[in-house]
């Protein structure tokens, strides 16, 4: 479970449209299988993590910020996706 305003707090997020952009990447576009892509996309950079700290990062239990900023880069990836094949669907 995401606690969003301690997120807020941690990660400084003040501005009302920050908090509504980071509430809808977490919420709606944060695929199932997450831990798996942040840590293969972490991984690429030489960074080794494990799926206990992801999420305790996501639920703001613990504070990373280069884990949480791989996991906003893997739900905008899958929300650039959602636009595009809504986009398709309407041409």
């Amino acid at each position: 479970m995401t606690n969003l305003n301690k997120l807020y707090t941690l990660y400084d997020v003040c501005l009302q449209k920050e908090q509504e952009v980071l509430k809808d990447l977490l919420t709606n576009h944060l695929p199932k299988e997450y831990t798996l892509k942040v840590i293969k996309k972490l991984a690429g950079n030489n960074i080794r993590t494990d799926s206990q700290t992801v999420r305790n990062t996501k639920a703001g239990i613990g504070k990373n910020i280069i884990v949480f900023n791989a996991i906003i880069e893997v739900a905008k990836t899958y929300k650039d996706a959602s636009n595009k094949l809504k986009s398709n669907l309407q041409n």
